[in-house]
């Protein structure tokens, strides 16, 4: 995304506001954006930063031909800085050395933007210091925070954040592309849209076959679930656990998880619904579907509490092993 035109095709009232911030050059020390798949909130961050930056705007748009927008472009301007998370959270040492980072007067100019990708990944101690940070941000410095989960921002950081909510991704879309590019079916690539937070990761993905076997692994425990549930902890000790050796393995099979007791779900209340991600296995989700909407209900929040397990850093097998557990209570 270069442009705030191309933001408008698919976000109007947000690309409307940020223009007119900086048309009537008023910007705030902070925003946070907020939507379901974050490749778009970095792209509308790095066009909004990119304007901030840019010495020669034709009207809001940068002109990409600038000092500033080309060192932009490149990875190389100094004064923008981007934090994202180490492993599962965004810890206070992260947020302490971006403090001192910023403490520093600009070297290229009065301007310093700061992104925080997953900002609701900050561990409790780096969300403390970063909201000193908020409470006197000083001249010149922008803060902007992309979060798919505001509810998990200290109130206190929400409260002094402009807050842009965008409309949900074309999925439909994004995984038409990562098809194009990648030769995989459209129920890979829509999955991998959904569980991936960034689209080059999506895409490195879907170029090897363990998210393939990742699948394959899911649908496997799925039938497991719906015909011998007595036999779940096995099938995790013999097969799962070989597939998921790492935490961030696990999430991404628990990611896994949850689209397909999403799909179950929405199809259990609109038979009629064309627009699963699971697009190949209508069959196992309808017979999954037949059990009643409380229990799918229950196994969802199961495999969500899952997740935030492991994203907590709790020990991702002893997880699992509990999940089994809660799924076989139904």
């Amino acid at each position: 995304m270069q442009t705030f035109h191309e933001l408008e095709q698919t976000q109007s009232v947000i690309s409307t506001i940020l223009q007119n911030s900086l048309r009537n050059d008023r910007i705030n020390h902070a925003y946070i954006f907020t939507g379901d798949y974050e490749p778009l909130l970095l792209e509308a961050a790095h066009l909004f930063a990119k304007s901030l930056f840019c010495e020669a705007p034709v009207d809001v748009e940068p002109c990409g031909v600038c000092r500033s927008c080309r060192r932009m472009e490149s990875g190389n301007l100094v004064d923008y800085y981007e934090i994202e998370p180490d492993g599962a959270t965004i810890k206070k040492e992260q947020i302490q050395q971006l403090m001192h980072d910023l403490s520093l007067r600009g070297l290229e100019g009065d301007r310093q933007i700061y992104v925080i990708t997953q900002s609701h990944k900050m561990t409790p101690q780096a969300a403390n210091s970063l909201l000193k940070f908020f409470e006197e941000p000083g001249e010149g410095k922008v803060a902007l925070l992309l979060t798919n989960q505001p509810q998990l921002l200290l109130p206190t950081i929400r409260s002094r954040g402009q807050l842009l909510s965008f409309r949900p991704a074309d999925r439909q879309m994004i995984g038409a592309v990562l098809s194009e590019k990648t030769g995989r079916d459209h129920e890979l690539t829509q999955l991998a849209a959904r569980v991936y937070p960034k689209v080059e990761d999506a895409e490195e993905a879907l170029l090897e076959d363990w998210f393939v076997n990742a699948r394959a692994s899911v649908l496997q425990l799925m039938e497991e679930l719906a015909n011998r549930p007595a036999d779940l902890p096995l099938f995790v000790q013999e097969k799962w656990m070989g597939q998921f050796k790492n935490r961030q393995d696990v999430r991404i099979g628990l990611e896994l998880v949850t689209c397909f007791f999403e799909d179950v779900l929405r199809l259990k209340l609109n038979p009629a619904w064309e627009g699963m991600t699971y697009t190949n296995s209508k069959p196992q989700l309808e017979q999954m579907g037949s059990k009643s909407q409380t229990t799918i209900t229950r196994w969802l929040q199961a495999v969500l509490a899952a997740v935030r397990r492991v994203e907590a850093n709790v020990n991702p097998q002893l997880t699992v092993e509990r999940l089994m557990f809660d799924l076989q209570k139904g």
